[in-house]
């Protein structure tokens, strides 16, 4: 045996050399010894140790140094009809026991509303002292850290492809301070409803006021379709009072015409007769019998204005009388007088002008009272305008089971170590398997000093 032989051959214990040889030899062979196996596993059997006690160190190590981690959870779930009260009552927004445990939620999970609730709870400030985070980090933190779930239970009987009924939830937060925590869930779930019922009267309160004021625009289209029916009315009463007046006073310019016409005539007959007068040297008025040679003065006899004598000539009035008559008649400016009906006329014209029907339409102030569903609408309104849009007592949402600190934190310091333990095992197993691997590497490369050993 050279010296280079000796060398490798004494770089390995001398008891051990056998059981490499053996061992070396199955693996050449493919085939593997588990007694053997074992049999070098219980020989390493303080590194094995020393890996499983570093590993159960470090793993009670990182469970004193991660923080004990609490889950904190409320169940709610959706109100009854009964608890719902007024918000059930009212005619203006239809709400279903879900559609109320869902504005909740919505307020829950909006991020004013938790900002909000933290400003006004202790779990920031609690958490503040012990974080070198930012305040908005930390808010970040916890609205991560805030989840909510449906709750579904076993018992629902349910088709393929359906959900759970929405009827109750749960509201959780991972926290390290469960006492303060448990005071923010609780006034978060507080805010929410709040806001959800104020929501929803703001809600109740848009469509209220919209419909009174689609009424209130219904009254005004009355009212002012009604004015527009007045005025058309006063026009067509006026266009026919005009053409009335104007039919009026075309009869009196006739009449006024005629009169004219007559006093020239009348002026012509008179000139005539005073002619004739003057030329029978007739002064006063006579009669026929005046007239002959027997009597000498004139009278006037009453059978001038007798119905069964014919009439006598106009002549007969005499000179005297006939030019007192043209002077008068050529005198007259106005004809309207002497013209009979024309007062009857002319009281037409006026009354027609001054038509009290025209007058009552104008001065009338309020349209409203000829308005058939005038007093329909109005009822309706004021039906409305009665209606609360506030819902204090009401219950969108019922609190099941309230926020409660858990005994233990989420994640066990002895199940950290009992998993630090298991984990150390395999990895002791491996680090073994890996030296007797090396091992046997260096056993191949010194497999004639082996042999010769053997030998």
């Amino acid at each position: 045996m050279n010296m280079e032989k000796m060398a490798r051959l004494e770089a390995f214990p001398h008891d051990r050399i056998e059981d490499d040889l053996t061992y070396y030899r199955d693996i050449a062979s493919d085939e593997i010894d588990l007694g053997a196996l074992l049999l070098s596993l219980a020989k390493e059997w303080k590194a094995i140790a020393v890996v499983m006690i570093i590993g159960v160190l470090g793993s009670i190590a990182l469970a004193l140094y991660l923080p004990k981690v609490y889950l904190i959870e409320a169940m709610l779930r959706a109100p009854t009809v009964h608890e719902l009260g007024d918000i059930n009552s009212q005619q203006f927004i239809a709400v279903t026991e879900a559609d109320a445990l869902g504005r909740v939620i919505d307020q829950v999970l909006a991020p004013d509303v938790q900002k909000q609730t933290l400003e006004n709870s202790e779990l920031l400030k609690k958490l503040s002292q012990n974080s070198s985070l930012s305040t908005s980090q930390l808010t970040a933190q916890i609205q991560k850290d805030l989840s909510l779930n449906r709750v579904r239970y076993d018992y629902y009987e349910l088709e393929k492809g359906d959900k759970t009924p929405f009827k109750e939830v749960s509201v959780a937060l991972k926290s390290s301070v469960p006492g303060v925590a448990v005071d923010y869930i609780q006034l978060l779930i507080d805010n929410a409803h709040a806001g959800a019922v104020a929501e929803f009267s703001n809600d109740v309160r848009s469509v209220k006021d919209k419909r009174i004021k689609n009424l209130q625009d219904q009254l005004v289209s009355l009212s002012l379709a009604e004015k527009q029916i007045r005025e058309a009315e006063i026009i067509r009463l006026q266009e026919a009072n005009q053409e009335s007046i104007v039919k009026l006073q075309q009869q009196i310019d006739l009449e006024v015409g005629q009169a004219i016409k007559d006093r020239d005539n009348q002026i012509i007959r008179l000139e005539e007769a005073l002619r004739t007068a003057a030329a029978l040297g007739i002064e006063d008025p006579v009669t026929w019998d005046d007239l002959r040679p027997q009597l000498n003065s004139a009278q006037i006899n009453n059978e001038l204005g007798a119905k069964d004598i014919p009439p006598a000539p106009l002549y007969f009035r005499g000179a005297r009388v006939l030019n007192a008559e043209l002077v008068m008649i050529r005198a007259r400016k106005d004809v309207k007088p002497f013209i009979s009906g024309l007062t009857e006329i002319e009281k037409q014209i006026m009354k027609t002008k001054n038509d009290p029907k025209i007058a009552a339409l104008q001065t009338r102030t309020n349209d409203t009272i000829y308005l058939e569903k005038h007093d329909e609408i109005q009822r309706e309104i004021t039906g409305l305008l009665e209606q609360p849009t506030h819902f204090k007592g009401a219950q969108m949402v019922v609190i099941s089971q309230p926020a409660l600190a858990p005994p233990g934190p989420m994640r066990s310091p002895v199940l950290i170590v009992l998993i630090g333990l298991l984990v150390s095992g395999f990895l002791a197993l491996i680090v073994v398997i890996v030296r007797i691997s090396i091992r046997n590497s260096k056993l191949r490369k010194n497999e004639p000093a082996l042999a010769d050993y053997q030998t």
